[in-house]
Parts: structure tokens; C-alpha cells; sequence
């Protein structure tokens, strides 16, 4: 199995490059449907896209292992929490939303 910090760090880079192909195949069925979400909350706030990011792992809840993407632009940052859940040998986001 893949490192966390690895798999989260494409993931990060998916986001940036707006990989669709790769970000969905990241998510487990809960996530996708939190993802989708936050795309439209993402979208109404006007940011303009990441440029670079920094991720930060929180330690574990449970079976979750939790890791902030701090993303990167010209008018500051946005967090995205993230929880994170082995399946089958893979991680896989379960749950995604921004940090206020």
C-alpha cells in the first residue's frame, strides 16, 4: 500500500490540475458525494485556483487519519480537511470540506 503522505500529496496536485480522472478514483462513495458539494461552495466563493499547497497530517480519529491541504494562491490560503480510510489496501478520502 501506497504512503499516506504520498497518496495525499497527488491528491493535492489532482486538486491543482483539476485531474477529474485521478480525483475520482481517490474518494470512496461518502466522499465523492461531500466532494461535489464543497465543488459548488468552492466555486461560489471566487477564489482564484491554488498554486501550490502544503499538507499537514493531524494524526488518527478513530480509523480516520486526518490531513489538512493547506492550498496556496496569489490572495492567500484555503484549507481543505480532509479524513482518510484504508480500503482494501488503498487510501481513500471518506470525508473533505473547508476549514472556515
Amino acid at each position: 500500500m501506497a504512503d499516506l503522505k504520498d497518496t495525499a500529496d497527488q491528491f493535492a496536485k489532482d486538486l491543482i490540475a483539476q485531474n477529474i480522472a485521478g480525483l475520482m478514483m481517490a474518494f470512496t462513495p461518502a466522499g465523492m458525494g461531500k466532494a461535489m458539494a464543497m465543488q459548488s461552495q468552492a466555486q461560489a466563493s471566487g477564489q482564484p485556483p491554488a498554486t501550490g499547497f502544503e499538507l499537514k497530517e493531524l494524526g488518527q480519529e478513530g480509523d480516520d487519519h486526518l490531513v489538512d491541504i493547506v492550498m496556496k494562491n496569489a490572495d492567500g490560503e484555503a484549507i481543505i480537511s480532509t479524513k482518510w480510510k484504508d480500503v482494501a489496501g488503498a487510501w481513500k478520502v471518506d470525508d473533505i470540506g473547508i476549514k472556515a
